[in-house]
């Protein structure tokens, strides 16, 4: 009986979701701004979105979820600039580097042929699989990792202002409820946002 009890206990807690001020969860919101990220770069306006937005671990087939990640940056393609668009696979360092080269490049592949699926003019997407090559954090550790795998796109030439301004990562996250949440509701670790635990 008192393992029925605890058992119980665990479930409402783990139900249990701390809400900020506004009655929004404070890591959820965290996690949601650190799904997409959007920066100014010398090359032009890069967005980068965690793998687990768009790809399967160890699949370079867009998920059905990452398809309103791809609708909305193909929106702000078609209708903010003409600039053409850079798309870059990163893996991390696990797997041989040959394996890593091909599953990036397929990444970015499949993020072209999505563009162009939406209307894209393919002459302004070039796409490059750069494996494990840039590390942006230690592939010794698990955050470092999940880090390494994303999917980079540089509008070339093109400032973050003139593309949606500071709210853009806001509104490409926008949506991103399914991917954010796992099955149980907890909050997934994203960029190394926080965990609802």
């Amino acid at each position: 009986m008192r393992s029925f009890i605890a058992i119980g206990l665990v479930f409402f807690l783990a139900g249990c979701v701390t809400t900020g001020s506004n009655g929004v969860n404070p890591d959820y919101d965290q996690a949601k701004k650190s799904a997409v990220k959007v920066t100014q770069t010398t090359r032009g306006a890069q967005i980068t979105s965690d793998e687990r937005i768009l790809f399967d671990t160890g699949k370079s087939e867009i998920k059905s979820d990452g398809m309103v990640f791809i609708d909305r940056v193909v929106k702000i393609l078609k209708e903010k600039t003409k600039a053409n668009v850079l798309v870059e696979g990163h893996t991390d360092s696990v797997g041989g580097a040959e394996y890593n080269q091909n599953l990036s490049t397929r990444r970015a592949n499949a993020v072209k042929q999505a563009f162009v699926a939406k209307g894209l003019p393919a002459a302004r997407i070039q796409a490059q699989g750069l494996g494990m090559n840039k590390p942006v954090a230690d592939n010794a550790t698990p955050d470092g990792r999940q880090a390494n795998r994303r999917t980079e796109i540089i509008v070339l030439g093109e400032s973050v202002e003139n593309i949606g301004g500071t709210s853009l990562a806001d509104q490409l996250a926008e949506g991103l409820d399914r991917f954010l949440k796992d099955a149980s509701g907890f909050i997934k670790n994203v960029f190394g946002g926080k965990k609802d635990e």
